[in-house]
């Protein structure tokens, strides 16, 4: 039945049925978002299928995705507890299905998982769905040979590497295979504590490098010196969106955030949409193609791009510290070290769950997704936590 479909087209039609977009598939494969477009609709047409869907469906009832307890693809699976509920973005228009495509089942992607209800609207004040994680969920990366709390994780074209910081220029990549992390060659380059590293499926980037202005990117081949930070400023956070690199920095720690651009076509430095709150404990992640950022402790602001202004949006209902943010399926995960726990959130309606980590895990201020789980390290760096099973995506039912 799927003998039509080349391995390549497979792989795309089970990221597809996962949930992902085309410019998180062409991140996640290290392709082009065209190549994407193009693989997609060449599956559309040997599936006879006309839309996410129905190649969802499609998925399902041919075995590619199975659903209720059931692994997605050959994995270690232990005894579940219910996974962390990530439901869909409710700040998308609402789809028009007919009647009897009103019913909803939820697709446990990673291992384990069970049947989770779901509904469009955006209720006036949201309800957190709180659950416990079972021990059984974690399991632990070897640790750096010399942790420090300056190292920084990054997965780039489906590796796990970290630079280590304090001012040095020694990086590693984890083997998978004999569980070490291998020393690279060093760096053409220094990576003071203030940097920041970000990778997606354009490269890998450092950013405040040297005297703090400097920034590198590494395509997979060579390391290329990119043009340097036009302002001397402390970085805060890194992204990027709509093929630029966006970089909020502090001029002084009494002044908001400064921002700039650095477009690859234009290879030039550009004054973006500056955040003049002074703010601290500031994470940016890109939810469908939108800049939210997070900062001092309870607040969350989106960046409209369309008025050129930063926007409150729903704060969390709790003092947030220590910890870090990343997207995952059309929510935001925000990781709470002091609590700890990780809490749900979605644009526009805020936390809708939260699931509390077992006390004997201890979460830091990182966090990546690699291999189908969330690499945490602790604040001091010294243990490296892997969390599974907190993805879900939603088809409706069919005849």
């Amino acid at each position: 039945m799927n003998s039509e479909l080349s391995e390549r087209e497979l792989q795309i039609l089970l990221l597809v049925a996962q949930g992902l977009s085309n410019r998180q598939i062409a991140g996640q494969l290290d392709i082009s978002d065209n190549t994407v477009k193009v693989h997609v609709r060449n599956i559309f047409a040997k599936i006879n299928v006309a839309s996410r869907t129905e190649a969802s469906l499609y998925a399902v009832r041919h075995g590619l995705l199975v659903v209720e307890n059931q692994p997605v693809a050959p994995v270690s699976i232990v005894a579940p507890p219910p996974p962390l509920i990530i439901p869909v973005d409710t700040m998308r228009p609402a789809r028009r299905w007919h009647w009897w495509m009103l019913a909803v089942i939820g697709v446990v992607v990673i291992a384990g998982g069970g049947l989770v209800w779901w509904t469009t609207q955006t209720p006036v004040a949201p309800v957190i769905r709180q659950q416990s994680s079972a021990p059984t969920r974690w399991a632990r990366l070897p640790a750096l040979p010399n942790p420090q709390p300056a190292q920084q994780l990054v997965v780039y074209a489906g590796q796990l590497y970290a630079f280590t910081g304090n001012h040095g220029a020694q990086w590693l990549q984890f083997d998978g295979a004999t569980r070490t992390w291998i020393a690279l060659a060093d760096l053409p380059f220094v990576v003071p504590t203030g940097a920041k590293v970000w990778a997606d499926g354009a490269g890998l980037w450092v950013v405040g490098s040297d005297d703090g202005r400097g920034v590198w990117r590494w395509d997979g081949q060579k390391w290329q010196v990119q043009p340097a930070i036009p302002a001397t400023l402390e970085v805060a956070a890194v992204v990027r969106v709509d093929g630029a690199l966006l970089v909020l920095g502090q001029i002084s720690a009494t002044a908001g955030l400064s921002a700039w651009t650095l477009s690859p076509q234009a290879q030039s430095w550009q004054s973006g949409v500056d955040f003049t709150h002074a703010v601290a404990d500031v994470q940016l992640v890109v939810l469908e193609g939108v800049v939210y950022l997070f900062g001092d402790g309870a607040h969350v602001w989106r960046l409209d791009g369309v008025a050129q202004r930063w926007v409150a949006d729903r704060d969390l209902p709790f003092v947030w510290s220590r910890g870090a943010v990343t997207t995952v399926l059309g929510s935001i995960l925000v990781i709470d070290a002091a609590t700890p726990a990780l809490w749900a959130y979605v644009p526009g309606q805020g936390v809708v769950s939260k699931q509390i980590v077992p006390t004997q895990i201890a979460l830091g201020r990182q966090v990546v997704t690699w291999q189908a789980q969330l690499i945490m390290p602790n604040l001091d760096g010294t243990v490296i936590n892997a969390y599974q099973a907190v993805y879900q995506t939603f088809v409706p039912v069919m005849p």
